[in-house]
């Protein structure tokens, strides 16, 4: 959720809020979408993603589970299901900022939008590293918070909500990238720290060695004699307690933390809606080295500390408007709420047993009741506004008063700004439609609230709603699935509130949503979710972006039911009818063979090449260019990236480490190059199993010499600057590519896994896929481009392509009709904008080239001629 400039007040007094804390042998909470996405940001620190570098995200989840391991730390990751109501007006914000940022494929827009299956992938590590891990019903930060306090244990996140829960918080940018290992005496005054080398050597390993000693402190011989010695290995942090919010420095009750919260404001509470409260409160001299927003939270601070709870609460909806007071209330009861409950459904699903022992806590309506019998029960007279606070304590008393004047007028600016801020957040809507969708997105029973008095006038009017989430409705086979993150949290949302929210993917705004290509998918598995319900609804709302235009828009899919004859039973599973009558409606004229044939191709294959299939089959924009550059991507992902057991993306350093043995495979290579590989042999698991078993480390060296360069953008030099170009079109249509395997990984669980499902680190990067593609769409010939170029030196490698696009050319013949259209006249120009970091990058429009321009990809590697078909000129070079 977040509270508003609490992070920022934290960083800035971190010497007092912060304490230094060493992590080890210990459970540990985490928020598990929240790290989903600062993992995210860590793996994109060695270069642009384009939205899918799957498997360096996998590889770095994995690699920060494996850290926690070797400090004894056991992790329960809770993850987010679907969206309140009351979220889906900052979800609606939020998408259209990432929409207008894509529309000139800003960089920033590029590096922070989070790939359609970034969470998918985040499991299948978390399955990989066998951490422990469940799928809240919604939203998670109260699950993590109840669950920590049941544990004793502390909190990994990096949402300023955890600063005013009642938990041990460590803020994530806080844990230390490095393992540390410590050798002290019991009494700890003699020690000494290293870093752990974790990148070893086997040797090393049962050696004991591998670490680095940095510092120490005390007496040496005491650590290295043969005395008792106390050794652990742990990652360097800092913890946060509420202690340290409510301590001596500020002297604020816990029981007023609610109050405190709901006045800061968070996503669900707009600040213009506290204006009033705000003005009332008498804050005196202004100091312009204070921001607005920690000089409004060092003023609630002081004032909450003049105040009882009631008092308080009384006062502050006392200043609201009328038609406000109600939306104020309420979060002042749901925030009471989420520090009174102490259900914990997280314990019991990891079957861990409770280590505290606390009172039974109060039922809901017993919370409502009892504020509503405190606040009742205070004079009208009891609490006034106009305490003056005594800033002493936090306003630099030393200001000199011909600054004043100036601090105002700059308070003032930022006043403003924090009104355009405000305005901003009231459209955050992007249509008229907002509040009619808020209302039709509760779908709960609601009860009638009692009226609140304030002396003649209610405080609290009787209209006031419940809305309650629950997964109490939710049959109980798609609660286990669920739970178990088998599917996609969007799937709450379709179940709960029959809506689909689709977050735009890095592609051109100025055509139709990506997703709309995994219309007939999403709405197959909208009908399977509505067979457990007595209401058989076929229609739901699909939120998207707005074309042409960049808001947001609501669509109503309609029709989303069964194919004729077709029955969905729980209980009766796998289920592949519905998958085939769904490539049926697809237009695939052989699929009773394409799930015959299917059955004989490697289990992890199965469902990306459907994807493929289904994807060419309806996407027009579709050439055979695509589907090579998705087969080089397979075998670089799976044959030559584990051939090689090594992961160096580094163009310059891999070349430097392997030139002289590149340049003797070379020489070596020659006598071979017709090999006897059989690109005619069949797409089977026999052969697929040979070549991963098979390939040498020789051949995945030469083949890696050039596919390693795909692993990164080259910009390019035009007028002495250095740009970067990124194609829309292609970007688009890969976009949709994502978007079916996303639409049929959610589809497949509910099937019972009808065939495996996809493990996307495994077969897909964006990058690599685009880099591959944008250089072979020109070719004339694209297998002898393979078999000359990319796998000259690699015939098996080569075979394997050949096997490959013939199986899915079988099933959409017309792939091989379909070419690169080049645009003319005005449209065919493209426009050129430099770019520089946070420069937005030009886009050149769809499928838009130079004709002429030279490929440089067509020369070999090594330089030597050979007699190119892609390049007519190719023959002079054999006439010298």
């Amino acid at each position: 959720m977040g509270v508003r400039g609490l992070t920022t007040f934290i960083e800035k007094n971190a010497a007092v809020y912060l304490k230094p804390h060493e992590l080890h042998d210990t459970n540990l909470v985490i928020d598990g979408d929240n790290l989903c996405v600062q993992l995210f940001k860590r793996s994109q620190k060695g270069g642009l993603a384009l939205g899918g570098n799957y498997d360096a995200y996998y590889r770095t989840v994995v690699d920060f589970f494996d850290k926690l391991q070797l400090v004894n730390v056991i992790p329960y990751v809770l993850l987010d299901g679907g969206y309140e109501s009351r979220k889906i007006a900052i979800v609606r914000y939020r998408m259209q900022q990432r929409i207008l940022k894509m529309k000139g494929f800003h960089v920033p827009a590029i590096n922070s939008a989070t790939p359609p299956m970034l969470r998918e992938v985040f499991v299948d590590a978390m399955r990989e590293s066998g951490v422990a891990f469940m799928r809240c019903a919604f939203e998670a930060d109260d699950e993590v918070a109840i669950l920590a306090r049941k544990l004793g244990c502390p909190v990994l996140s990096y949402d300023s909500d955890f600063y005013i829960h009642d938990v041990q918080y460590i803020p994530y940018v806080t844990l230390s990238s490095k393992v540390y290992r410590k050798v002290s005496d019991r009494e700890g005054e003699n020690f000494k720290v290293g870093i752990v080398e974790r990148k070893q050597t086997k040797k090393a390993r049962r050696r004991g060695d591998g670490v680095r000693y940095i510092a120490q402190c005390g007496d040496q011989d005491v650590v290295e004699g043969e005395g008792e010695v106390e050794t652990y290995s742990y990652l360097d942090c800092c913890l946060y307690t509420i202690d340290n919010l409510t301590g001596p420095h500020d002297q604020l009750g816990k029981e007023m933390i609610p109050l405190f919260a709901v006045l800061l404001g968070n996503d669900y509470i707009e600040r213009n809606v506290l204006r009033a409260f705000y003005e009332a409160i008498n804050t005196g001299r202004v100091n312009r080295k204070i921001n607005q927003q920690e000089r409004r939270l060092k003023v609630i601070l002081k004032w909450l500390q003049n105040h009882t709870f009631e008092s308080a609460t009384r006062a502050i909806i006392r200043h609201i408007k009328g038609e406000q007071k109600q939306q104020v209330y309420r979060q002042i009861l749901t925030a009471i709420r989420g520090y009174n409950c102490e259900d914990c459904v997280a314990l019991h699903y990891f079957g861990l047993q409770d280590q505290t022992t606390q009172e039974t806590p109060l039922e809901d309506d017993e919370i409502e009741k009892d504020l509503q019998t405190r606040l009742g029960a205070i004079a009208d007279g009891d609490e006034t506004m106009e305490e003056t606070v005594d800033e002493a304590s936090f306003l630099d008393s030393e200001e000199e008063e011909e600054e004043e004047d100036a601090a105002s007028n700059e308070g003032q600016k930022e006043k403003s700004k924090d009104d355009q801020e405000d305005e901003l957040s009231r459209h955050n809507s992007c249509d008229e439609e907002h509040d009619k969708d808020e209302n039709d997105l509760l779908q709960e029973e609601s009860d009638a609230e009692e009226i609140i008095m304030d002396g003649h006038e209610p405080l609290i009017g009787p209209e006031l709603k419940r809305n309650k989430f629950t997964d109490r409705n939710w049959p109980d086979w798609f609660k286990r699935i669920y739970s178990a993150a088998q599917v996609p949290r969007f799937l709450a949302d379709l179940i709960h509130s029959n809506l689909y929210i689709n977050y735009p993917q890095i592609e051109d705004v100025k055509r139709q949503d990506s997703n709309r290509l995994s219309g007939p998918i999403l709405r197959t598995v909208f009908a399977i979710l509505k067979t457990s319900f007595k209401v058989k609804t076929t229609e739901f709302k699909y939120v998207t972006r707005r074309v042409p235009g960049t808001g947001v828009v609501n669509a109503i899919v309609t029709d989303a039911c069964l194919p004729a004859g077709v029955e969905y039973d729980p209980a009766k599973l796998p289920n592949v009818t519905i998958l085939r009558k769904l490539f049926e409606a697809a237009g695939i004229e052989k699929c009773d063979e394409l799930f015959e044939t299917i059955r004989s191709v490697p289990s992890n294959l199965r469902l990306y090449f459907l994807a493929i299939i289904y994807w060419a089959k309806n996407c027009p924009d579709v050439n055979l260019a695509y589907v090579h550059a998705l087969v080089v991507c397979i075998l670089q992902l799976q044959i030559v990236d584990k051939a090689l057991k090594s992961l160096n993306r580094n163009v310059d350093q891999f070349r430097q480490a392997h030139r002289e043995y590149l340049e003797q495979q070379r020489q070596t290579s020659k006598t071979s190059e017709q090999s006897t590989a059989k690109p005619d042999v069949a797409f089977n698991r026999t052969f697929y199993n040979k070549l991963a078993s098979g390939t040498s480390r020789a051949s995945a060296l030469l083949a890696y010499d050039h596919l390693i360069q795909h692993f990164s953008y080259k910009e390019e030099e035009v007028r002495g600057r250095r740009k970067m170009w990124i194609e829309a079109g292609t970007m688009h249509t890969l976009a949709s590519f994502q978007s079916v395997c996303f639409n049929l990984y959610a589809l497949t669980p509910l099937l019972g896994y009808p065939v495996e499902n996809l493990r996307m680190h495994e077969l897909y990067n964006t990058l690599f896929v685009y880099n591959v593609y944008e250089r072979m769409k020109n070719r004339a010939d694209l297998g002898e481009y393979e078999r000359t170029v990319i796998f000259r030196h690699s015939p098996t490698l080569y075979a394997a392509v050949c096997m490959m696009v013939r199986f899915v050319e079988t099933y959409v013949p017309e792939l091989k009709g379909r070419t690169v259209r080049a645009k003319t006249g005005k449209a065919a120009k493209r426009k050129e904008q430099p770019v520089v970091h946070v420069q937005p990058i030009t886009v050149r429009p769809a499928n838009d080239w130079d004709e002429g321009k030279k490929d440089e990809s067509s020369e070999s590697d090594d330089g030597e001629g050979y007699v190119d078909v892609n390049n007519k000129f190719s023959q002079l070079l054999l006439a010298g």
